[in-house]
């Protein structure tokens, strides 16, 4: 089940930049391979957040819509 949002919790908007500035430093390949380790694990961590938001947002629309509910993964 998706995490609730917490005010700790950034906006997706910001999850998203913060995961375009992680490609970006990771395909200039010049961090050391312990930062570029760190950098991946961060962005893997952001990518899961993404994910449960879009899924919660999408069994949203779906309940205000009147579709039946369906798990999101199938």
């Amino acid at each position: 089940m998706p995490a609730k949002k917490t005010e700790a919790q950034p906006r997706l908007e910001d999850q998203l930049k913060r995961l375009e500035e992680i490609a970006m430093a990771l395909d200039r390949g010049d961090a050391p391979i312990d930062e570029q380790l760190r950098l991946f694990e961060e962005g893997m961590t952001l990518v899961a957040g993404c994910r449960a938001y879009l899924d919660e947002a999408e069994l949203k629309v779906r309940k205000l819509s009147g579709e039946p509910d369906v798990d999101a993964n199938a």
